[in-house]
């Protein structure tokens, strides 16, 4: 114990464990300094303890370190000393923000519930017959014909069941309400499906095509306008009769029009339709379909074969592009080849002939010539996928064909052909004489020279004339998509 001015004081180490009440707990052995004053009887008696030990960190959320009794001295109660904020009358309180307040919920103005019956009016108001009195206003006259000389007051439970009746009427009125407009919705639908049915029983023609509400829908079907369709149909056919013989008797192709005859042979060429679809538009038979078709390839086979499609050099260089014209101002045609993927073949042997290591596919390979300005002037036969560009080129009667037009004066000596790499024809088109013109091949060692690169560059800009005339081909869908066996027949005439 020390002396001095103050009071006498002992400091000790106490155990102090937190009030099971509070959130936070703590167990640790603290160093507490304990005040105590001499009573009369030379007593001494503690008055509180202050601990000296752990900083303030030690208790999260105090401000202050010190403990007291709570009545001054220990008592039968409190017989141990407390924190100063832990005691009963200062509860212990960590510090947070603010709860937010509540908000009062409230409904929309538009969304209150409405106000049945006001009692408090029905009560000071005198009930007046109305001239049409709905349901409801029955009801409450009913439940409510009470006099003003007898002013009785309004059983609630006679407003619960008029509020009752009233909502069982409304449900019943949506019910029927519901009702009606499922009966209209089937009416409108057995109208409908009537029109469908009228419309489906109607084959398909031209008329219906080119009165259709979508726009391109004839384009579409037959890849052709209705103009140019027309003159297709007046070449093919000189009158209304039917051009050609059918190679086996079908009575539809007497019956069904000319007209709607190639406008199916065009659709089963752009769009590759199944037999099947095609018997349902026109309301013919799957197999009619099918010789229809072979027919109509037939006949437009050798009728369009017959037509020169080479024209004469001096009309190639009139039509002939200025960018072309300066570039290589005497080529007069561009060739290329393409292939078409086919249903693979059970033999072994045929699929190697036919595998192509360029499409890793088996395919049928085809050479095609364009003139300068992109159209068609050349269409070789269809030969098998694993041929060379030089073994096509001389097998499909390319060089017979410029041979005849320089005799004919179609061409002339000195005429360029361009072609690409893979056609190593120099020697064939030089004894012609004609003149290859052909990208120039990279050197084994070092760069290509600046002159090869720019021949290069615009070799394959003129080219491109030859890309799109192939893809204008390819979109008939009939040779784009993989070609079916069945079609091995007529497959040299369709192209």
């Amino acid at each position: 114990m020390a002396a001095g001015d103050g009071p006498p004081s002992i400091a000790v180490k106490v155990r102090y464990v937190q009030n099971s009440n509070n959130v936070h707990r703590y167990d640790l052995t603290v160093p507490v300094c304990f005040v105590f004053t001499i009573s009369s009887n030379q007593s001494l008696v503690m008055q509180s303890a202050l601990v000296i030990g752990p900083s303030r960190n030690s208790f999260r959320g105090s401000t202050a370190n010190q403990i007291h009794f709570v009545e001054g001295i220990p008592t039968e109660k409190y017989p141990d000393p407390l924190p100063a904020l832990l005691s009963p009358h200062t509860p212990y309180q960590t510090p947070a923000r603010k709860l937010p307040k509540r908000r009062v919920l409230s409904e929309p103005p538009n969304k209150r519930r409405k106000v049945l019956f006001d009692v408090t009016e029905l009560e000071n108001s005198e009930i007046v017959p109305c001239s049409s009195p709905s349901i409801v206003d029955d009801s409450v006259l009913k439940a409510n014909s009470v006099s003003s000389d007898t002013a009785q007051d309004v059983c609630p439970l006679d407003l619960l069941a008029i509020a009752a009746e009233n909502h069982q009427l409304k449900q019943q009125l949506a019910q029927l309400l519901l009702a009606n407009e499922e009966s209209k919705r089937k009416d409108l639908d057995e109208v409908e499906s009537n029109s469908t049915n009228k419309k489906s029983n109607i084959p398909l023609s031209i008329e219906i095509l080119v009165n259709s509400k979508v726009k391109g829908s004839f384009k579409y079907y037959s890849g052709f306008s209705h103009e140019r369709f027309m003159n297709i149909y007046n070449f093919l056919v000189k009158d209304e009769t039917l051009p050609f013989k059918p190679s086996v008797a079908v009575k539809c192709i007497k019956s069904m029009p000319v007209k709607d005859q190639l406008l199916l042979t065009l659709m089963k060429l752009r769009q590759n339709f199944d037999n099947i679809h095609l018997a349902n538009l026109f309301h013919i038979s799957s197999q009619d379909v099918s010789v229809i078709f072979s027919n109509w390839i037939n006949f437009m086979f050798f009728h369009f074969g017959s037509v020169s499609i080479w024209p004469h050099r001096d009309v190639i260089i009139q039509n002939m592009p200025s960018k072309f014209k300066c570039d290589f101002p005497e080529t007069m045609i561009i060739l290329d080849g393409t292939e078409m993927k086919i249903q693979r073949p059970t033999a072994l042997t045929t699929q190697s002939q036919m595998y192509s290591d360029y499409k890793s596919a088996t395919t049928v390979k085809g050479l095609i010539g364009v003139d300068p300005r992109g159209s068609v002037t050349f269409i070789s036969m269809l030969f098998s996928g694993a041929i060379s560009d030089k073994a096509i080129s001389s097998q499909s009667g390319l060089f017979d064909t410029m041979r005849k037009m320089i005799n004919c004066g179609m061409l002339k000596e000195g005429d360029g052909v361009m072609v690409d790499k893979g056609f190593n024809i120099r020697e064939e088109i030089e004894m012609l004489g004609l003149r290859l013109v052909i990208p120039p091949n990279a050197p084994c060692e070092g760069q290509m020279p600046a002159a090869d690169v720019a021949m290069t560059k615009k070799i394959a800009a003129h080219r491109v004339h030859v890309e799109r005339a192939i893809s204008r081909i390819k979109k008939f869908k009939i040779l784009s998509n993989r070609i079916d066996l069945s079609f091995f027949s007529t497959l040299d005439l369709i192209t």
